[in-house]
């Protein structure tokens, strides 16, 4: 049974280390190509550098996290278990409790959009089912 909660990230010890895990666990990532040392990780946590950052936890056990971010992004990082629920249970979260910041132009949109990297078919696929609009695709200057 699927039974999704969502605990803010504040961050205490333990929420660094299980997001440190599940950054490692990772399989898709547009930020970085290899996990930073843990205390890079620390450094990052308590920079404070989201909008919003939470766990995604089902029945008690953490299966990913997401954030907003200052320019109304949303990143999610989840496990494969559940999937479809816990997208949809984001969604519906940031939706009741969050509205956009104030647009500014070409800084900002007015909308939260969802960051996917290309090699995340399963968040593509449930974010079309869901009928949600693509609308960039970006590349990397190296």
């Amino acid at each position: 049974m699927i039974n999704i909660e969502f605990s803010r990230i504040i961050p205490t010890e333990v929420q660094i280390g299980i997001t440190y895990d599940l950054l490692l666990q990772r399989r898709h990532g547009i930020s970085h190509r290899l996990a930073p040392v843990f205390e890079d990780h620390v450094k990052f946590v308590n920079s404070n550098p989201y909008r919003a950052w939470y766990l995604a936890m089902n029945n008690q056990k953490a299966v990913g996290t997401f954030y907003l971010s200052k320019e109304n992004t949303i990143g999610i990082n989840i496990s494969e278990i559940n999937y479809e629920q816990t997208v949809a249970a984001i969604i519906n979260y940031v939706k009741n409790n969050y509205s956009p910041l104030p647009e500014i132009k070409s800084v900002r949109a007015s909308i939260f959009t969802i960051n996917v990297p290309p090699t995340n078919l399963s968040l593509i696929k449930i974010l079309e089912k869901l009928d949600k609009e693509i609308i960039q695709i970006c590349y990397a200057l190296e």
